[in-house]
């Protein structure tokens, strides 16, 4: 398996991370406001009453307006929620899978790892932060770095082989 894939993956890992949080957030208030009646009004505007006689084809109290734009926006709610989840569920699979993957690292190559495709730092930066955060009798090099990095994207991408390789489209 090409090693880029899993580097690619790695890269956008914050960013899918953030929109299945966002995600779960958005559907929670919206659950939240299907069982608070009340809350619909900062997710829908309900419009007010406009001055004057009513429209004889509309209908024509404020009380019985609200109740069917709540059975509305009832339906609505449902329908954004089926959305999000059908929208996030391939990234929370992929997620979990990195997750996984990620476990089966020794705790200097994940650090290696989150550092170089999370954070997006530079060697040179991982070296120092290595170095402070694993303190050894023998300083670690960015070329043993490097080949700590290229240890564990090996072991990576022979653990997310058959996810890749099932469910996403290749180039």
């Amino acid at each position: 398996m090409d090693i880029k894939v899993i580097e690619s993956a790695l890269k956008d890992y914050k960013r899918k991370k953030s929109v299945i949080e966002t995600t779960l957030l958005r559907i929670g208030a919206f659950k939240e406001a299907m069982e608070d009646p009340e809350s619909f009004r900062e997710i829908f505007p309900i419009p007010k009453v406009s001055l004057g006689m009513p429209k004889a084809d509309s209908v024509s109290s404020y009380v019985e307006r609200s109740i069917i734009d709540k059975e509305e926006a009832i339906e609505i709610l449902k329908e954004w929620i089926k959305d999000d989840k059908s929208r996030i569920y391939p990234y929370q699979i992929e997620i979990e899978q990195i997750d996984a993957a990620l476990e089966a690292l020794t705790m200097q190559e994940r650090f290696i790892i989150e550092c170089k495709y999370l954070e997006g730092m530079f060697w040179n930066e991982i070296e120092i932060n290595f170095n402070n955060k694993f303190r050894q009798k023998n300083y670690i090099t960015i070329s043993g770095i490097r080949k700590m990095n290229s240890d564990a994207l090996n072991m990576l991408s022979k653990i997310l082989e058959p996810y890749y390789n099932r469910f996403k489209i290749k180039k």
